[in-house]
């Protein structure tokens, strides 16, 4: 059954055909109107012949009666008069009941009867005075008319004229009464239409204009939020037809994500063909025939996406391309069963990949790590720390010859081979102790030397990969080294360190351990900070005065670098969870063979490698270059140098880095050496051993964090 949706045209689709309904009303009043108006017509036209007619007829009677008069032959006149009385009869009769009669023209017309009253009365006089002249002109005969009976028809059709040109004046007076009337019918008729008409278009025209408004309003709205929403939005969006084009209206952020210029109707396969290998293109648009297959589920389709994590070089204009990674989702558009666009909606998931990789890396480094962890922990430590030493010093050899540019570019291959004599060693040396981790690394590093023994040419910047190698050889050996501290520390608290022993209230009460607990707390006053010494072990009274000395001078130096340096105020403190005093512990120990072992550990901030790095750049000690690539335990060494401060601001007890220098050359003049260990925020912690008699020019052994 056919139902007309008109929605919201409907009040509009019923004013006009309102207006037509009007228009076509008046246009059948006019119709009939005018039809009866020329009915009228020709009836006036009659009515008029009929006066004619009247006259014609008395006229041709007194001409036969004139005629029999002279004599003369009078026929055709007869005849005139039979046929004048003939048609006045006809549309006598015509008129009072309806019928046929000639026109002026001769033509057969057909009347209808005159519904008036008057002229109905008007009719009914007429055939009365006519009946008795057309029944007398009936009974003429051409053979035996006499004078007498013409002299009574003339004498009788100049009576009856009078009469029926009376009437029929009358009749035509009446009939153009009524062809007036309803000519001014028609009038009214037409301009009531036409008014109603030119009402209704007004309406039509008010109502039309008010809905274009409402509509336009409603249409600028939903424009402005459209582009609101296109404009605000960090996704991209657009539509795609099954051609692939893509639509007008899209949102601001899709170019930018996309890195290019994104042109209205533009073909979305042409634009990923400048950022996306050929294979990938060939299944993004197998997979966009697929989506505008209607009888294809969206649902099932959808895992497919090849397009869901796409690697996509952006920006070809004149700057280099950017990798990005984009997500682009799709969504079909229906019209009834048909697909007739795509959603797609692009994101930018490049930070999310990255982080999904680089989450991946550390795993793999964790991994890596405690396989590391696992492989030394099987070493003996003495061939451990004679591989490393030998590691360290091949690594600073290939650096070395790294940082040598002055060799002609021809003579790189020299350095190369050089390279990989270094690194070919360590590798073999790794792979004997077993650290397969390690060996792996340097296998690597080969990998890259292999690639430049084969090129004709080498130049600097076909070094920049193995440099990076190299510093992630540094870091893996510094990894081991801290590594190796850190179980340290556990064996020498757990099983190797010798028991210390328990606290003598004698010992602390001695006049030495006093001047150092209140020399730690002049110090601390003085910076605002909170220290608590405690000391075990021997009486270094009994000790030949030189050592003693000695040691009294590094125990001095050492509280004043803790307090200073190392302890943090108290409200820092209890901020990280520890004591608000700083905790000082001090242990000398001397062995059978005469030599003393000295311990001194805080709870402080620990040695900050980056803070020392940092000054001895400021200071000019290093470039920022050789900062870089400087081990651990080589930037902790600096702290003994002469004038080596990480202290700005100079005052009584720091900032002039003379302390741990006197510290080495003591040190140095017993011939002993110095090993440190510590933890960032947790400890730090000083060793030495002192001989009676000096030997060695260096005292410092070890560098890196964990007690020794």
């Amino acid at each position: 059954m056919f139902k007309l949706e008109l929605g919201k045209y409907r009040s509009i689709v019923l004013s006009i055909a309102l207006f037509l309904i009007f228009d076509l009303a008046v246009l059948v009043l006019n119709f009939v109107i005018s039809s009866q108006i020329s009915g009228d017509a020709l009836m006036v036209n009659l009515a008029g012949r009929q006066r004619m007619l009247s006259q014609r007829i008395a006229k041709t009677a007194l001409q036969v009666e004139r005629r029999m008069v002279e004599v003369k032959p009078f026929v055709n006149e007869l005849a005139e008069l039979r046929q004048a009385s003939a048609v006045f009869n006809r549309t006598l009769i015509a008129f009072s009941q309806g019928g046929t009669t000639l026109s002026g023209a001769g033509d057969e017309v057909t009347l209808a009867r005159i519904d008036d009253d008057q002229v109905q009365a008007i009719l009914v006089q007429a055939s009365a005075s006519w009946s008795p002249l057309v029944a007398s002109i009936g009974s003429l005969s051409d053979e035996n008319l006499s004078l007498e009976q013409a002299e009574k028809l003339a004498r009788l059709a100049e009576t009856t004229n009078l009469q029926l040109l009376k009437l029929m004046n009358d009749l035509t007076n009446r009939v153009e009464q009524a062809a007036a009337s309803k000519a001014t019918t028609l009038r009214m008729v037409q301009v009531t239409g036409i008014s109603l008409a030119t009402i209704n278009f007004a309406v039509i025209l008010f109502h039309f204009i008010g809905h274009l408004r409402r509509t336009d309003r409603e249409l600028e709205r939903a424009r402005k939020e459209t582009d609101d929403i296109l404009r605000t939005t960090q996704e991209g969006l657009f539509l795609l037809d099954p051609e692939y084009n893509v639509g007008s209206q899209r949102s601001l952020a899709l170019s930018g994500i996309l890195g290019m210029a994104v042109p209205s109707g533009g073909n979305f396969l042409e634009l990923l063909r400048t950022g996306v290998d050929s294979k990938t293109l060939d299944t993004a648009r197998e997979y966009l025939d697929l989506l505008f297959n209607h009888d294809v589920k969206e649902k099932l389709v959808a895992s497919v996406n090849p397009l869901n994590c796409v690697h996509l070089l952006a920006g070809q204009g004149s700057g280099a391309p950017e990798a990005r990674y984009l997500q682009f989702s799709f969504n079909r558009v229906r019209e009834g069963v048909k697909v007739t666009h795509l959603l797609v909606t692009v994101n930018d998931i490049t930070r999310r990949v990255l982080l999904e990789q680089e989450l991946k890396a550390s795993e793999d480094r964790a991994r890596g790590q405690l396989g590391m962890l696992v492989e030394i922990m099987v070493v003996e430590p003495a061939a451990l720390h004679q591989f490393l030493r030998t590691a360290v010093d091949g690594l600073q050899a290939i650096n070395a010859l790294l940082r040598d540019q002055a060799d002609p570019p021809g003579s790189r291959n020299n350095q190369v081979n050089a390279i990989f004599r270094q690194a070919h060693r360590i590798k073999g040396d790794a792979a004997a102790l077993g650290m397969n981790s390690l060996a792996g690394t340097f296998d690597q590093l080969e990998d890259l030397l292999s690639a430049l023994r084969e090129r004709t040419s080498v130049s600097g910047e076909d070094f920049l990969p193995v440099v990076v190698q190299i510093r992630g050889l540094f870091e893996q050996i510094e990894t081991i080294q801290n590594a190796i501290v850190r179980i340290s520390q556990v064996r020498g608290i757990t099983t190797i360190e010798d028991a210390r022993p328990q606290h003598d209230p004698v010992v602390g009460r001695l006049p030495f351990v006093q001047r150092w607990y209140d020399f730690a707390g002049q110090i601390a006053a003085r910076h605002g900070n909170r220290a608590e010494v405690s000391y075990s072990g021997i009486d270094i009274g009994t000790l030949p005065l030189p050592l003693s000395d000695t040691i009294q001078t590094i125990i001095h130096q050492f509280l004043r670098n803790a307090v200073v340096h190392g302890i943090e105020p108290p409200a820092e403190r209890k901020a990280i969870g520890k004591p608000e005093s700083g905790r000082i512990s001090i242990y000398i120990s001397q062995s059978e063979d005469g030599s003393i072992e000295l311990s001194f550990r805080d709870d402080g901030r620990g040695l900050s490698v980056d803070r020392i790095r940092k000054a001895a750049v400021a200071q000019g000690r290093l470039s920022a270059e050789e900062a870089e690539t400087w081990d651990y335990r080589r930037i902790v060494g600096l702290i003994f140098e002469p004038g080596m401060s990480s202290q700005e601001v100079v005052d009584t007890d720091a900032g002039r880095g003379a302390g741990l220098d006197a510290v080495r050359d003591l040190v140095s003049r017993f011939g002993g050496h110095i090993r440190i260990g510590s933890t960032p925020n947790e400890y730090c912690h000083f060793r030495i051993r002192l001989t009676p008699h000096p030997v060695g020019k260096s005292p410092l052994t070890s560098g890196s964090g964990g007690t020794p």
